[in-house]
């Protein structure tokens, strides 16, 4: 089996050189024109004396250049950290420190590329605890303890990953994808390398599209896309656009659906409509630990009939990795809930946590690694279905958000008290973030617009809460835990104002 992502890419330069690689708003650029971009970013980062197996920040927009540096940075033996330009500063330069990225890659004037030394204080010299000898990238996400943490690849999981992934829908030469993913999540991977390995065309969706749905399916419309990868939130605001507008996208042949439930009533619309009559449609599954997607499962039309099992059909594993549920480290019985538990082509761990590594990477009797996933989830013929988590954690329109990380944020917000962090619906029906807090005693509330200030010093956008409701304590259940159960129909129907709680709780 190949080993590392980057060789792989050269075999479809020797067989497609002269073939359009990307398409961005810009340029096309060919598979040789990008490999010979990404050698130039390669030879910037080794003049800096750089030595194979760490660790370089990527900070750029998503373009033709961003995959180029990704190259150049594998090309030179090191594995990239993806920090988005428009994150805190704080959370950036804690993103870089953390990792031990002291070089950062960013786009220059014109087709040029800058290699320079990170803002950072106090990095760690040598190699970060938990980095394997072929680190492919380390993609951070949200931690409950009030920090990101960073999850490590290797090059060994992410071909043996794509390898599956492309054997499995037969994925070739003739497709066009639209890259839609931020490189900050990992299911840009399988936008982005799924075709640049099999000679097929990428085709770039800027920033500004992925927040304009008029705009985005222009774009797929407009660039005989092929293959779209959304999250179903989005994947309803791309159906409600292109049905305002009279778009059809005739090209497409895969939707694959990934991160939040599946909205069925959004893909039997899509299909009865027509917008796209050869499209197949896929619902996918998998945190970033278990090399992008875990398992998948075909949409037909059965599945699409309300009145089915419960929870969201994820279906069956994929190539590079095995599956069971599990309760209590034992196999459970049809029928019955488990944790979905993950073996093969895992993540390496969490960079410089050993202990958290141990706690989620743990060896099974037989000696092999399994992850546990913190899913729950029942088994039938076709498959699993994912039912909840066991924890705190979230997704929003497919980013994996750890309630606990905005409540130690938020807590630590000068004049707070405590406070609790929770996902409840907006009054469109939309699911949005929302929090409480108790002012401290001694000293002055703060307002939620003091708080949200506070909070973009550190958490990006996406994990600033929409809704902040002061109370004035925390309501507890017969067990002496927070209620959150009544927090959240509080949350839900509050209008404006502070909140006093009884001492009995909320009704």
């Amino acid at each position: 089996m190949r080993q590392r992502v980057d060789d792989w890419f050269e075999e479809s330069v020797e067989s497609f050189p002269d073939a359009v690689a990307i398409h961005d708003a810009l340029r096309d650029i060919t598979y040789a024109e990008l490999l010979t971009a990404a050698l130039r970013v390669r030879d910037l980062i080794v003049d800096r004396g750089v030595e194979p197996g760490g660790l370089i920040a990527l900070r750029m927009r998503r373009g033709w250049q961003m995959y180029a540096a990704m190259l150049g940075i594998w090309k030179s033996g090191c594995g990239y950290v993806p920090i988005d330009p428009s994150y805190p500063s704080e959370r950036q330069d804690y993103m870089a420190e953390d990792s031990g990225a002291r070089l950062v890659v960013e786009a220059a004037a014109g087709d040029g590329f800058t290699v320079s030394e990170f803002r950072q204080v106090g990095s760690q010299p040598g190699k970060p605890h938990g980095l394997p000898d072929d680190p492919a990238y380390v993609i951070y996400t949200s931690g409950s303890t009030g920090r990101p943490k960073g999850v490590v690849l290797s090059h060994t999981a992410v071909t043996a990953f794509l390898a599956g992934f492309i054997e499995r829908f037969s994925f070739g030469a003739d497709e066009t994808w639209a890259q839609f993913t931020s490189p900050c999540f990992d299911v840009s991977v399988a936008e982005s390398w799924t075709p640049l390995l099999t000679g097929a065309r990428l085709l770039v969706v800027s920033d500004e599209a992925t927040v304009d749905p008029r705009r985005l399916a222009r774009i797929l419309s407009e660039g005989r896309a092929t293959v779209v990868s959304h999250v179903p939130t989005v994947f309803r605001y791309l159906l409600n656009a292109a049905e305002k507008d009279g778009r059809t996208f005739p090209d497409v042949t895969h939707v694959l659906l990934a991160g939040e439930p599946v909205d069925r009533g959004a893909v039997a619309r899509w299909i009865s409509l027509g917008l796209s009559p050869k499209a197949e449609f896929y619902n996918l599954y998998g945190p970033t630990e278990a090399t992008v997607y875990a398992t998948c499962r075909h949409l037909t039309p059965e599945t699409l009939i309300p009145g089915g099992p419960p929870g969201t059909p994820i279906g069956t594993v994929m190539p590079h990795l095995n599956v069971e549920l599990l309760r209590d480290g034992q196999p459970i019985g049809p029928g019955e809930v488990g944790e979905i538990h993950l073996s093969g082509a895992l993540a390496t761990g969490y960079l410089g946590q050993p202990t958290q590594t141990a706690r989620a990477f743990a060896p099974s009797t037989d000696g092999t690694i399994h992850y546990a996933t913190g899913d729950l989830a029942t088994a039938d013929g076709d498959g699993l279905n994912f039912l909840a988590r066991n924890d705190g954690q979230i997704k929003l329109r497919g980013i994996r958000i750890e309630l606990g990380e905005i409540e130690a944020r938020l807590t630590a917000c000068r004049g707070v008290e405590a406070a609790v962090a929770l996902l409840v619906p907006s009054r469109q029906g939309e699911p949005l973030i929302a929090a409480c807090y108790v002012p401290a005693t001694m000293c002055p509330a703060p307002t939620a617009a003091n708080l949200r200030t506070e909070l973009a010093d550190f958490l990006p956008p996406h994990m600033i809460p929409a809704k902040i409701v002061e109370v004035s304590r925390m309501p507890l259940t017969l067990s002496g835990k927070v209620d959150r159960k009544g927090l959240e129909k509080l949350l839900t129907d509050h209008r404006r104002g502070a909140v006093v709680v009884p001492t009995e709780g909320i009704a």
